[in-house]
Order: C-alpha cells, then structure tokens, then sequence
C-alpha cells in the first residue's frame, strides 16, 4: 500500500468531522471567502482582481501561454467553431457589400464608373505602395 492510499484509508470522512465539531478545509474556506464578501463588499473583489489582471498582463510569456491553451480548449467544440466561423464570414460580407455601395455612391457623386474591386486585388495593392492600408 502506498503512502498516498494509507492517508487517504486513514482520513476521516466529513461526517465524521462534522459529528466530532470540527469544519472541513473547505466549508472553512467558503465561510471564510464569505465573510470576506460581507466585511469588505464588491469593491474589494473589483480592485484586486484589477491589481491581478494588470501583474499577469505584464508576463508576455504566461499570457502567450494562456491563450494557446485557450484556444486549444475552445477549437475542440466543432459546432462553436463552425457557429463563429458563420458569423464571421456574414460579417466579412455585410462589411464588403457596404464596402461596395459607398463605392458606388462615390462614383455616382462624381460622374464616374464604380471600380470594382476584390478584397484580394486591394490587399495587393496596398503591399505594392509599402504595406500602408488603404483609405476608401
């Protein structure tokens, strides 16, 4: 028997410790994080997980980390990753289809013919004048 499994034989079980007067590490944490809610408020919470958030925020290394496994976790939900990818291509429509009317309106304003263009002639466009975007 390992000395793991000896601990764990010989750990008394919750009612046991709550039929003998004594509180489990945990209840004694959840009252503990309660009273802390009721003496210091919402205000306290705020500005320590503000303070928290702004020292991990400064580890590039850890926040790298963070979100790969983030997005490791969220790319295993296929129908989430299909739903988002919907969306985002509705969205990359609606945006080129305003894209092309305020194209057209220009040229109506100004006597000429719209010029149609795709998304792909106008990223090799804007690499072609130096990477810079652009306007329209």
């Amino acid at each position: 028997m390992t000395q793991e499994q000896e601990k764990t034989q010989n750990k008394p079980a919750d009612s046991q410790i709550k039929a003998a007067g004594k509180m489990t590490v945990e209840e004694a944490g959840r009252r503990g994080g309660e009273r802390t809610a009721q003496t210091r408020g919402h205000e306290f919470y705020q500005s320590i997980g503000k303070k928290g958030g702004e020292v991990v925020s400064r580890d590039k290394q850890h926040m790298a980390s963070i979100g790969r496994k983030g997005g490791e976790a969220v790319s295993r939900d296929r129908a989430h990753m299909a739903l988002i990818g919907q969306k985002g291509g509705e969205a990359r429509s609606r945006h080129l289809k305003a894209q092309q009317s305020n194209k057209q309106r220009q040229a109506q304003t100004t006597g000429g013919s719209p010029v149609k263009e795709s998304p792909t002639n106008e990223a090799t466009q804007a690499a072609a004048e130096g990477g810079r975007e652009k306007a329209g």
